[in-house]
């Protein structure tokens, strides 16, 4: 099972965030409050984001 966080950037403002990529929850820009992820019963769907790099 690979449990990593990802940094990605808002495709909103452009901030970037470290997010897990098994979030449970939705996920919103810290900046500007858009949503970057929305669960989805296994890894987070990346709707708001791009992923910039996988931290493991």
């Amino acid at each position: 099972m690979n449990n990593d966080f990802l940094k990605v950037n808002c495709r909103d403002c452009g901030s970037e965030s470290t997010i897990y990529s098994r979030a449970t929850t939705v996920i919103t820009c810290d900046v500007c409050s858009a949503t970057l992820t929305k669960p989805s019963g296994g890894k987070a769907e990346l709707i708001g984001c791009t992923v910039v790099e996988t931290l493991e």
